[in-house]
């Protein structure tokens, strides 16, 4: 019987012609001569694509020109050196400036967003690089979560720098290296571009928690979470990415401070009063980021719950006006938007929001108009008989879109793409005579707008829409 706990320590291969065992165990004979089929040596690892590789392969590290030095013994690592100014007194890691950076050197205990590849001398593809994993690198200096000599160079770079570095070993990998991409006691050179940094804290991933790790989470820890959450989307919503992209990330950020801070288990009055202080600045950041992406209803329910912790707050009144009267109920926006006035009666801000929303008003008090006339001669129309009706609804169709109505849909439309808040724009299509609803979908389309048909219900609604921009390769 095969013993389970004995070691394989047989090595079998095949043979390319069978043996003759009598003459290989006669001791008088000449023995056999034979010849095994080794087997093929597997496959190096390939842990990139191939071709997004050779778009980053590093010559330099593979290759000496001579023209620096007259040492044929000279390395490429030695050569790049002599090009480079030591950031540690020892040498331990040196730099060369490839693009210079704006603005102050990033500051300690700071993220830091970065791209980076790493090389080890003779070898021009990348054991690491954050571009060929198409995801940038955060890190928070101080913490110990990246080698010392990389966490060294960023510590030394400013926003929009890009650098070489070259670390030594006991500042990278130490003696033992990472096999098999990068050996012992290995010297690595690594290309980083500092592309952002700011002092949010990286936000602990509570994914990776088990059950009880989460039950037994201190509100402090829930707490300091939720606030790295609100911190992140600040610095989405301030940053430089296209509007409508940094804007939904930072409503996600809100939103998972917020989920996490409403399920959070208190102790004591001290913990709660802290908790509403700080949903209420998140209310009001998630209520800001829906009225600019369009969603008044979202935007109406954080207000609520903002005005629920404080009555008085201007932001929330603020807020919940911008959301009411973007939703077409103008009185009631005005009159939160009048409370928030007279609690702060000098803000520049809510002076023109009431100008605004006055102007939008009276704009659509006379498209209003203008269907009520139509309406009502219609009505009149069509009490005579159901042929006479069928018959003036033909002829409506083959009218022509009045000077007025055309005047009147251009300017809504060219508000529409100034106003920087406004995403979408709903037409109610029984407001509207087919002539109408034809002029205004192809004048949209002709300012680059978007146009769709819904149904809401026994409503048929006409939505203009801002295109959204591509997303980044």
């Amino acid at each position: 019987m095969e013993n389970v706990n004995s070691i394989e320590d047989e090595f079998h291969v095949r043979l390319t012609e069978p043996v003759d065992l009598d003459e290989l165990c006669n001791p008088d004979g000449r023995g056999s001569e034979f010849e095994v089929v080794l087997p093929e040596a597997p496959e190096e690892k390939q842990y990139f694509d191939e071709e997004d590789v050779f778009k980053h392969l590093n010559y330099e590290v593979n290759n000496v020109d001579g023209s620096d030095s007259e040492d044929d013994n000279q390395t490429p690592f030695d050569s790049i050196a002599k090009k480079m100014f030591s950031v540690i007194g020892d040498g331990s890691v040196m730099k060369r400036v490839k693009r210079v950076g704006s603005g102050e050197v990033i500051p300690k205990a700071y993220t830091a967003t970065i791209h980076y590849e790493g090389y080890v001398e003779y070898c021009d593809v990348p054991f690491d690089s954050t571009r060929l994993r198409g995801k940038t690198q955060k890190i928070r200096l101080g913490e110990g979560q990246v080698i010392l000599g990389l966490e060294v160079a960023v510590g030394t770079m400013r926003k929009g720098e890009k650098s070489d570095f070259l670390i030594q070993h006991q500042y990278a990998y130490g003696p033992m290296g990472v096999p098999p991409r990068i050996p012992g006691n290995a010297t690595v050179l690594f290309v980083v571009e500092l592309l952002n940094y700011s002092d949010t804290p990286l936000v602990p991933d509570m994914d990776t928690w088990s059950a009880e790790r989460r039950k037994d989470a201190t509100f402090e820890e829930i707490l300091d979470i939720a606030n790295a959450y609100r911190k992140a989307g600040n610095d989405a919503f301030n940053g430089d990415e296209n509007g409508h992209k940094r804007i939904s990330k930072a409503a996600s950020q809100y939103i998972k401070a917020i989920r996490l801070l409403e399920n959070a288990r208190l102790a004591n009055q001290s913990e709660e009063d802290e908790m509403k202080r700080v949903l209420l600045k998140l209310y009001l950041n998630l209520a800001l980021c829906d009225i600019k992406q369009g969603q008044c209803p979202r935007a109406l329910s954080n207000c609520i719950k903002a005005l629920e912790i404080d009555p008085q707050n201007i932001k929330a009144m603020y807020r919940r006006g911008q959301a009411l009267w973007h939703s077409n109920e103008f009185d009631k926006g005005r009159h939160w938007i009048l409370k928030a006035q007279k609690l702060n009666p000098k803000d520049a801000h809510i002076q023109a929001e009431l100008r605004k929303l006055d102007r939008k008003k009276a704009e659509m008090d006379q498209l209003h108009k203008a269907t009520y006339q139509r309406m009502f001669a219609s009505a009149n129309s069509t009490s005579k008989s159901s042929d006479v009706a069928k018959e003036a609804k033909t002829k409506d169709k083959q009218k022509k879109c009045t000077p007025e109505a055309q005047d009147l849909l251009q300017t809504k439309l060219k508000e529409f793409i100034k106003d920087d808040v406004l995403t979408e724009m709903p037409f109610a299509l029984d407001t509207l005579t087919s002539a109408e609803t034809e002029y205004l979908q192809q004048a949209a389309l002709e300012m680059g707008l978007e146009v769709r048909t819904l149904h809401q219900n026994s409503d048929k609604y006409l939505k203009i829409l801002k295109p959204k921009p591509e997303a980044e390769q």
